[in-house]
């Protein structure tokens, strides 16, 4: 027998005759395959001897073609097709290894360096996983309807049953057709959200497919005589380990657009449907392309997932041992990150290198020119050698193992499986493998080496390529991009600072005065610099309005201004439009409002950033600057009802008020925030028919004062307005008069709404009707209480964080959640109530910080309880107010899982550990210490004396 072709010559003289003698044949085809798999797959001996007719259909069958995957299908229902239930795990066992013995062959018998072959192999590896796995999930939705139901929900409000759609994405190899020999099958479990009510056996859809997950995991990876189907890796799924088993599809896509680090999202790259509702799947994994395929070319995110595989690389260096071909230097893991980065960086503005599968990849990026075809070919053969090393490696004994081996005979055995021969068949092995290497390497440098100017070259040539085709702006932009790159390589945040510029590129486009302007100013790029690193909220303003770099950075050294000078701005840059013309004199206001309150908001945001200012000032500064807003879109919504007819006697007679509410009233407003206000009129003598003219009249002007503030014009938008304080709330009239406004809350208004008037403060309008208004809420605040004014404090606050907070074991809402904003400001204005009566200055409009302090100084809050809700407020409040000024998100959501939580932690002032994520442990331990003993006050003064 031919023993010297085998990889392993030795033992397939001990194997092939056992085989052959079960399979009872004897000829020259069956010995070939005997002795080559005994040589080389070893572990297979066992099952090709226990199903003895394993080696005559193999050597009946075509082994030089391909199966597809409808191929793998096929032959899987007519191998199933009288199989009963019991046995069925068992029958997709047997079709495994019988189909893994085919493709062992397949790929010990290709040519050494025929690439398709090994693609061809990789594909059918994946294809059979796709066939084994859709028919594991069937029989594990027919056992859990069996037991649990069918799955059919009641419709919502009435409507017909409803079944949501389900599928398993496979990720990694598996969802690029990759698969290697012996490798985990990387799974998402996704379930379509649906609106439903009653269902089978009292589950939600959550709970039902979990139970059709774990019986689907059950088939899959038990292990039997017969091997087992997979590994099943669910990982790569949002949260991790830590999220839920089932992902929702809405869950799927809000993690994706708002969470995923950009190692998720190119993993996400080579999702694909695998089992289940394939065109359900393929919905969900298109809607994702745009949150992973960025319009700007990511090469901030690039960077990071250089970082982690770098780590990786580092890891696997100092462990020792031989090389490992998947993450080692020069492996596997490197080609796929070229593929990956560049499809990263291209794939927003180029779909045809969106490809799944990592040699397609570097074919199509070939193709676009995005890589040189030579680069391309050499990085496809060496994947190719490294894959087919990985599959000879597992092939050995099914084992999930990646590095070399280090004994003289199994370097030799490796070698004779890859085809080598001779004497020196391992020296060969190795000189080719480490010339693989070698080049991976080499273009790896050539590609990602490249300097931050030519980085940033690369920007200009995306956003604004007229800059660089023109000699006399060219020399601009090179000068200017040498500059920045300087200035980004020390900014504290490179990464965010580089796509920041990256928008204000694209926002400034071809206008090359801007660029001129920086050039001739170089202290600006130094400070823009700064500000892209530390903020997205403020750079989001400079992208968009680029004409701020000019008189935002004219004097760094001014700090707040206080509200004469913040007038006297505005009046300055409405008079510059007025002098531009060009349209209506309002509409040259409204964009004097707008560049007035990006200007002095980012100013603000500045100082706030840089640690110039307390966060209590920057919340002054914030306010001073919406009141300035509110009284001059006032002016223009007054002349601009002026402009279209005579106002009415009794309007004119009379006043308009605009009242603060919340933390406009109390000096606390923060980046972002809505304007809560309410509006008021009077009519001093007027007639029924008067005050009905008065209040249409009101009710124009503070429709046309919402339109000052509200409406986007080419400078953007200045405030959203919410009215729904107001008597009635949106039910009731926009405008009330204050006569009609006193007798609301004589007539019995909600403890909530008596609550809301401890923050409630002129902040425009008549004088008059202003101190009308200031006595009118002091009257209601010093009325006496209801009997079940804490108890009914205490069940709103509860209803909103069960309604609305939805916190779990690892998701905190810090605003509405156990322990949050909330429960400090219920505490305090429960306080502020029941005591104000005879301590009238608890109903002055302050800040929560100051009235914490006043109840601790008239003893009616323990020093130790205040001690603890001023520190919670303080952590909370700057908390949200970093989320929004660093990440631009606008939500009170803190999910230990989700987002850049250590970025945010160091911003914070959280120091950096030897251990990876430090600073954000630390934050989030502050968090529960300090929510917990928030909690701890708002029951000992609130929930445990008051029904819930």
């Amino acid at each position: 027998m031919p023993y010297e072709s085998a990889a392993d010559p030795e033992r397939a003289a001990v194997l092939a005759p056992e085989i052959l003698a079960a399979a009872g044949l004897d000829d020259a085809g069956a010995t070939r395959l005997a002795v080559t798999l005994a040589g080389a797959a070893p572990f297979l001996a066992p099952a090709l001897i226990r199903h003895a007719d394993w080696l005559g259909r193999l050597a009946a069958d075509d082994l030089d073609a391909p199966r597809t995957a409808a191929d793998y299908v096929a032959r899987l229902q007519a191998a199933l097709a009288d199989v009963a239930d019991d046995d069925s795990a068992a029958a997709l066992r047997r079709f495994k290894y019988f189909e893994l013995a085919r493709l062992t062959v397949r790929d010990l018998w290709a040519a050494p360096d025929d690439v398709d072959a090994t693609a061809a192999v990789l594909g059918e590896l994946a294809h059979l996983a796709d066939a084994l796995l859709d028919a594991a999930l069937r029989r594990a939705l027919a056992r859990v309807a069996a037991r649990s139901g069918l799955p059919r929900w009641a419709g919502a409000d009435g409507g017909p049953a409803v079944s949501p759609r389900f599928v398993v994405l496979g990720m990694g190899k598996l969802g690029g057709e990759e698969l290697n020999y012996s490798s985990d099958v990387d799974l998402v479990y996704v379930l379509e959200r649906l609106p439903c009510g009653d269902g089978p056996s009292d589950l939600s859809p959550d709970e039902y497919y979990g139970r059709v997950a774990r019986e689907f995991a059950a088939l899959v990876t038990r292990v039997d005589a017969d091997g087992f189907l997979y590994r099943i890796d669910l990982d790569l799924r949002p949260e991790g380990q830590s999220g839920p088993l089932v992902v929702p599809s809405d869950m799927l896509a809000d993690y994706y657009d708002v969470w995923a680090a950009t190692w998720e999202k190119a993993a996400f790259m080579k999702a694909r449907s695998v089992a289940g509702d394939h065109a359900f799947g393929w919905r969900v994994i298109r809607a994702l392309d745009p949150m992973i395929y960025r319009s700007s070319m990511d090469y901030a995110g690039v960077a990071a997932i250089r970082a982690m595989k770098d780590r990786v690389e580092q890891e696997v260096e100092r462990s020792g041992g031989a090389f490992n071909v998947k993450v080692g230097s020069g492996g596997i893991r490197d080609v796929e990150f070229v593929a990956q980065a560049l499809q990263l960086l291209h794939g927003g503005r180029i779909p045809d290198v969106r490809e799944r599968s990592t040699q397609r990849a570097l074919a199509a990026l070939a193709q676009v020119g995005v890589l040189p075809v030579e680069s391309a070919d050499a990085l496809r053969r060496a994947y190719a050698f490294l894959r087919r090393t990985e599959n000879r490696l597992q092939m050995v004994g099914e084992r999930q193992t990646h590095r070399l081996p280090e004994a003289a005979a199994d370097l030799t055995r490796l070698a004779r499986a890859l085809g080598f021969r001779g004497a020196d068949a391992a020296a060969g092995c190795a000189a080719a493998l480490e010339a693989h290497r070698q080049r991976i390497r080499t273009i790896f440098a050539s590609l990602f080496a490249v300097d931050g100017t030519q980085r940033l070259l690369d920007l200009f040539q995306r956003n604004a390529p007229q800059l660089l085709a023109q000699p006399t702006t060219r020399g601009l932009v090179e000068q200017l991009a040498g500059q920045f790159a300087g200035a980004i390589e020390a900014s504290p945040d490179a990464e965010r600072a580089l796509n920041n510029l990256d928008r204000f590129i694209r926002g400034v486009g071809s206008r090359s005065f801007y660029y001129a302007l920086l050039l001739d100013r170089p202290e600006l790029v130094t400070r823009l610099a700064a500000l892209f690193a530390a903020s997205e909220y403020l750079s989001g303003y400079l992208a968009t309005h680029p004409r701020l770099i000019e008189p935002i950075f004219s004097d760094p050294t001014v700090l707040l201004l206080p509200r004469a000078a913040l007038r006297a701005a505005l009046a300055r840059l409405r008079a510059d439009q007025a002098a531009e013309g060009g349209g209506e004199a309002s509409e040259g206001d409204l964009d004097a409002l707008r560049l007035f309150h990006h200007r002095e908001l980012v100013n603000i945001g500045l100082l706030d950033l840089a640690d110039k200012i307390t966060p209590t000032e920057a919340e002054t500064g914030l306010t001073e600057l919406a009141e300035v807003c509110v009284e001059a879109g006032l002016d223009v919504a007054t002349r601009e009802l002026t402009r279209r007819g005579p106002t009415p006697a009794a309007a004119a007679a009379g006043e308009f008020l605009v009242v603060g509410m919340g933390k406009l009233a109390s000096r606390e407003l923060t980046y972002g925030s809505d304007l809560d206000v309410i509006f008021l009129y009077d009519a001093p003598g007027a007639d029924d028919v008067g005050m009905l003219e008065a209040q249409e009249h009101s009710a124009r002007l503070a429709q046309k004062l919402i339109w000052a503030l509200q409406t986007r014009t080419r400078e953007g938008a200045c405030y959203q307005i919410d009215a729904r304080l107001r008597p009635s709330g949106n039910q009731g009239m926009l405008v009330a008069s204050l006569a009609g406004f006193a007798q609301y809350h004589a007539a019995g208004a909600q403890v909530w709404e008596r609550q809301a008037l401890l923050r409630a403060r002129p902040i425009a309008g008549g004088g008059h009707l202003a101190a009308g208004f200031d006595a009118c809420r002091l009257d209601i605040l010093r009325r006496p209480l209801p009997a079940d004014a804490a108890a009914e404090i205490h069940r709103v606050r509860r209803r909103m964080e069960a309604e609305l907070a939805h916190e779990g074991e690892r998701r905190r809402d810090f605003k509405l959640g156990r322990g949050g904003i909330l429960d400090i400001e219920s505490v305090v204005q429960s306080l502020q109530l029941r005591h104000g009566a005879a301590h009238v200055e608890l109903f002055a409009v302050a800040p929560i910080a100051v009235h914490i302090e006043r109840l601790a100084q008239l003893d009616l809050l323990a020093p130790a309880d205040a001690a603890t809700l001023a520190q919670g407020w303080t952590f909370l409040q700057r908390l949200s107010s970093r989320l929004r000024v660093v990440e631009n998100r606008s939500m009170s959501d803190l999910d230990e899982e989700r987002g850049d939580l250590e970025g945010l932690a160091l911003r914070l002032g959280y120091a950096a550990s030897q251990r990876a994520g430090g600073a954000r442990r630390a934050l989030l331990d502050d968090y529960r210490r300090h929510t917990a003993a928030i909690r701890a006050v708002y029951d000992r003064v609130l929930s445990v004396s008051s029904p819930a």
